[in-house]
């Protein structure tokens, strides 16, 4: 060969390696696509998936995209009818539940494709195909395993449930139920035919009613279903207490409980029942008046979720039976305020008392009883106030007024306190002045401080 056949050889060969360079994995003319691209093919006693993505510069990506598709085309030719007998049929005909029916079919599908080989694969310039296709009757024979062993799990954890009921032990009855129920998740659409206990049985509606029947045998009650306490007071758990009990039985030890309350949220709201049964829950303080709250206690059945499964499928299923609780009435009746009140204006007493009339009527509208005995009341408002004269100013005469409110419960203890500062009066005579900055400290009591005590007494 010359020299400038040899370098026209090679300019040639670098051409063609320049047009397959970096993006481009096929040269212009690909193979012609296959009868299954654009005919789905039909083959007895086999299911089909055919799966396609778009070329990306991610080899990997499109690929595995093509594999996904290919699989969910292939589960989705895989008929799959909800048995009248199943778990699923029971859940819709008593408790409402459809939505989440062909989410946990088409998931159960998935799950069970094994044994599924590659037929082929196809790509052009911009498109990557391949073809799934998996024996019918290998297929049945990987389901019958897998049923068969959740068959098992789940018939053991029944068996379990059924004697901690028996004992009086409900939340361990219902933990391993809900480990029964998910240990058949992915065939809730089965019946199940099976032997349990020396009889047959459909398994999945089984569990379902036991589940149904357990939840029905949780008995709560209040020791006292209505309560009447004062605004402002604290309702200890030695007073708010409930007893589970077994329908039929006794109490029932180690049971999660969890609160709610209308007036506000509660901060130790969760407990579980001691060995009688018995569980108690607190209100720091009772902030309502002239008001009717209630006090609610369930079954804590996200307690027993928490414990015994994560599957969310489940955990939908099982909040669908409801949560059997009680209910306690809160009754806040007003408190009663003593107002003891001692004004002198320049040194003479002042009858009634400006700040303790304007303190009084605050009071009264905020929903409190006021009275001047201090043997019945649940807070004893003290006003000490005085004025002096500090000079003057021209023709106009000034006086000062200091002194205090504070406020004590009915054992004596000050829950609040302000001082009296700041008040002045300016009038023709002392007295007038002095009167004047009464009626300031008044007004400060009405707008200010008779808010400060309400709050005091609601929010401490």
């Amino acid at each position: 060969m010359t020299g400038a056949a040899k370098y026209l050889s090679v300019l040639l060969l670098l051409m063609h390696v320049s047009s397959c360079g970096p993006g481009r994995s096929l040269p212009e003319h690909a193979e012609p696509a296959p009868d299954w691209v654009s005919r789905r093919p039909v083959i007895p006693g086999y299911y089909i998936g055919i799966g396609w993505a778009r070329k990306t510069p991610n080899v990997h990506q499109y690929q595995q995209t093509a594999r996904q598709n290919a699989l969910a085309d292939l589960a989705g030719g895989i008929s799959v009818t909800i048995s009248s007998s199943s778990v699923l049929h029971a859940f819709e005909s008593n408790l409402g539940f459809r939505e989440d029916f062909s989410a946990t079919v088409e998931a159960r599908t998935l799950e069970d494709l094994e044994g599924y080989e590659m037929a082929g694969t196809w790509e052009d310039q911009e498109s990557y195909w391949i073809y799934y296709r998996l024996s019918e009757a290998r297929h049945r024979e990987i389901v019958a395993k897998r049923r068969e062993d959740a068959i098992k799990l789940a018939s053991g954890h029944l068996e379990h449930a059924l004697k901690a009921r028996d004992d009086g032990q409900l939340r361990t009855s219902l933990v391993h139920l809900i480990n029964s129920m998910e240990a058949i998740r992915n065939y809730l659409d089965d019946p199940l035919p099976s032997e349990f206990g020396g009889r047959q049985v459909q398994l999945g509606t089984e569990i379902f009613n036991e589940l149904s029947a357990t939840i029905s045998q949780i008995e709560i009650e209040p020791e006292t279903s209505v309560i009447t306490v004062k605004t402002g007071a604290e309702i200890p758990s030695s007073l708010l207490r409930f007893m589970v009990t077994q329908y039929g039985g006794g109490p029932v030890p180690d049971f999660p409980l969890t609160a709610t309350y209308t007036g506000r949220p509660i901060r130790n709201n969760r407990t579980r029942t001691a060995r009688d049964g018995s569980a108690g829950f607190g209100i720091d303080v009772v902030r309502s008046i002239d008001a009717t709250e209630t006090f609610r206690v369930e079954a804590d059945i996200e307690a027993i979720l928490e414990e015994s499964t994560r599957d969310p499928v489940i955990r939908r299923l099982i909040r669908r039976f409801g949560s059997p609780g009680t209910e306690v009435t809160i009754r806040a009746e007003p408190p009663v305020i003593a107002i003891i009140s001692e004004e002198k204006n320049l040194g003479h007493p002042v009858v009634p008392g400006i700040i303790g009339e304007s303190a009084r009527k605050s009071l009264i509208a905020s929903g409190y009883i006021a009275a001047d005995d201090t043997s019945q009341a649940d807070y004893i408002l003290r006003i000490n106030a005085s004025t002096t004269v500090t000079g003057e100013t021209g023709s106009y005469r000034n006086a000062r007024l200091t002194g205090s409110l504070s406020l004590e419960q009915s054992g004596g203890r000050v829950i609040y306190r302000r001082d009296l500062e700041g008040f002045r009066g300016s009038h023709f005579s002392p007295e007038s002045a002095g009167e004047e900055a009464f009626r300031q400290a008044a007004r400060r009591t009405e707008s200010s401080f008779a808010r400060e005590i309400d709050e005091t007494i609601k929010k401490r």
